[in-house]
């Protein structure tokens, strides 16, 4: 009676880890902006992958490829923030992030072309002690440190519903990853 009653309660378990398990993708959306896509792989990123839990701070990186897909990448933040002089509020640029998300006390950015840089997101850096400004721009490159063997997570979007999506783990220097195949003619 004991083994019956002990596994009518382990499938309860299960089939309720299960349901709280796909609720977050109930939150996923099918269309919008590439942020919105963003936002889908940072969720995603947070309830399947085991690397969300190794850091509190993120990078993220968007391609906006030419054959209908949107590619995201998102591994832990290496290196601060080191802006140079041109990095001023109001203004574009290529690497300085100019969004974020910040989801389960864990800031996640990047940098969007189409968005100037703001306070807001200096703001946001400085809270999470992401940037630094006092850093020596006599020297032209900032102390980066680079760490070839650094996991991630590559997200595949379709451009026309981001909620056909693939991921691979990203390429680092001991393993390499194929992109997948992302059937978007649905």
């Amino acid at each position: 009676m004991k083994t019956i009653k002990l596994l009518l309660l382990l499938a309860i378990l299960l089939l309720l880890g299960n349901c709280a398990a796909s609720k977050w993708k109930e939150t996923l959306v099918s269309e919008g902006k590439i942020t919105d896509a963003v936002s889908n792989a940072i969720i995603d990123f947070l309830n399947t992958s085991k690397l969300s839990k190794k850091d509190s701070i993120f990078e993220v990186l968007v391609t906006d490829t030419k054959d209908g897909i949107v590619k995201i990448g998102i591994c832990g933040a290496v290196n601060k923030i080191y802006p140079r002089s041109e990095n001023k509020i109001g203004t574009y640029d290529e690497i300085f992030p100019s969004q974020y998300i910040v989801r389960n006390g864990k800031l996640f950015y990047w940098s969007d072309t189409t968005q100037v840089i703001t306070q807001e997101i200096i703001s946001v850096l400085g809270k999470y002690n992401h940037i630094d400004f006092h850093w020596n721009e006599e020297y032209i490159i900032p102390p980066l440190l680079i760490d070839d063997g650094k996991e991630g997570i590559v997200y595949y979007f379709c451009k026309n519903d981001y909620k056909n999506y693939k991921k691979t783990g990203s390429n680092t220097i001991r393993q390499h990853f194929t992109s997948p195949k992302l059937n978007c003619n649905k």
